[in-house]
């Protein structure tokens, strides 16, 4: 049997208050470092392409040849689309997880999301690739569902799974959020966050929370949040979300992801707790060797990367 799911609620306006078509400090389209103005001219999009899904899927092309961060304007006038209609399209990637998005400079970046979403079509032509490497092997050790999550706002969101091929088993797909104070997956991506933010999300997540939500005790996420730091993994024996099953989340090394990026495995709970050491040993040996293949270095230069409990 699959465990039951849910995904999140999306808990706040996310762009309330932001100018976001604000074209004040939007530089024209060039290559990166190049001065404004050495623009590049795109194709239109032929007649009989749906205008919505061909605007998307170049927006994202545009991130490819672009190659950095950039605010509503500038792809808006780089594309010769329409400011409103660039807008919608990026407002809504940034929500299904595709673009991310910086408060502080009003722009937008491709996240891991995109690089993953045809991963499994590379890996049949060309081999499977580290990121893909490690999901599965996760996958295979544990006999469970693995997963790769990074954060979206309020937020864990899974950009790659592993299904477990068991009959008992938890069920995930990419794309699905787990609010980030309630999964473990969450939990770990708080690793880095200073206590004085934790404090602020748990008084408004408690503020907004469902009728059916239990208040988040503030003194236990971070007695969690401690032990994470310690340990770089937690290990959740009776999930929240998924009734029945047990997680353990592993924080990666930056070396391995940009940003903030778990590992995670999941299953029913009388099959992962008898072996909880033998799995997060088991996921820390992988990380360990993912870290040693990228930085091509001795093991004494990584030890300290992660902790083997």
């Amino acid at each position: 049997m699959d465990f039951a799911t849910r995904s999140g609620d999306e808990v706040a306006e996310r762009f309330a208050g932001d100018d976001l078509t604000d074209e004040s400090d939007a530089a024209m389209y060039g290559v990166p470092g190049n001065p404004p103005g050495a623009t590049v001219k795109w194709e239109s999009l032929p007649s009989n392409v749906v205008k919505s899904t061909g605007r998307t899927m170049q927006i994202l092309e545009f991130f490819d040849d672009f190659q950095a961060p950039a605010n509503i304007a500038q792809v808006a006038r780089a594309l010769d689309y329409p400011q409103s209609s660039t807008s919608e399209i990026m407002r809504s990637l940034n929500v299904l997880g595709y673009l991310s998005y910086n408060n502080q400079d009003r722009t937008f970046l491709p996240t891991s999301r995109v690089r993953l979403l045809g991963s499994w079509v590379f890996d049949q032509l060309h081999g499977e690739d580290r990121v893909s490497s490690l999901v599965r092997k996760a996958n295979k050790v544990s006999g469970q569902t693995a997963y790769l999550a990074i954060r979206n706002k309020l937020f864990s969101q899974y950009i790659q799974v592993a299904q477990a091929t068991t009959s008992l088993r938890l069920h995930l797909t990419p794309g699905q959020q787990r609010p980030l104070l309630r999964s473990a997956s969450g939990r770990v991506l708080l690793k880095d966050v200073p206590d004085s933010e934790i404090s602020k999300l748990v008084r408004r997540i408690n503020a907004e929370k469902q009728v059916d939500e239990s208040l988040i005790g503030l003194d236990e996420l971070l007695a969690d949040v401690k032990f994470i730091r310690e340990n770089k993994y937690l290990y959740v024996e009776r999930s929240e979300i998924s009734p029945g099953a047990a997680v353990i989340a592993m924080s990666l090394p930056e070396a391995l992801f940009p940003v903030p990026t778990v590992l995670g495995i999941g299953g029913a709970v009388e099959m992962i707790a008898p072996q909880r050491d033998r799995l997060v040993a088991a996921l820390s040996d992988l990380v360990r060797d993912h870290l040693l293949a990228k930085v091509n270095e001795p093991s004494q230069g990584v030890e300290g990367a992660i902790s083997v409990p």
